[in-house]
């Protein structure tokens, strides 16, 4: 009789905050989520690594621009998961954010930025995180 081999079982961990931040940095696209009107607002962005910041590139819209023009504290949420295997990583920063107005110093994000297909960047915003959680979901007892 054969025995069938089987996958290991996977295993979830949570992240550092440094293995969150290099993850965070493979990927160009999350989610932002803001207070608007006194309920969650959430908007698909663009995002690239500044540092230990993050720099993240949205279409104007003007209550959005008003929000952020003074700082304030939102959640960026970004992963890259399987749907067949179910494995992969998740990272969600807390922080201050705020407009970036230089102009100089906007173009140049912009360059970096890479906007979803049809979207454009016309906002950029300097996101600060001052709370980095995540998790990974890998296969095997030896997963790191």
């Amino acid at each position: 009789m054969q025995q069938q081999a089987t996958s290991p079982a996977p295993v979830s961990r949570q992240l550092s905050r440094d293995e969150a931040l290099r993850l965070l940095g493979n990927v160009t696209f999350g989610r932002i989520v803001f207070i608007s009107r006194a309920i969650p607002a959430l908007r698909f962005v663009a995002h690239a690594m500044d540092g230990d910041g993050l720099l993240i590139g949205l279409r104007y819209e003007p209550e959005i621009a008003a929000l952020l023009r003074r700082v304030c504290h939102v959640v960026y949420e970004a992963d890259l998961l399987d749907a067949a295997t179910r494995l992969g990583w998740s990272v969600v920063l807390t922080g201050r954010a705020g407009l970036v107005e230089d102009p100089q110093e906007v173009k140049q994000a912009q360059i970096r930025l890479q906007a979803w297909p049809g979207e454009l960047v016309d906002v950029v915003v300097r996101l600060r995180p001052e709370l980095v959680t995540g998790f990974q979901v890998a296969a095997g007892p030896l997963a790191s």
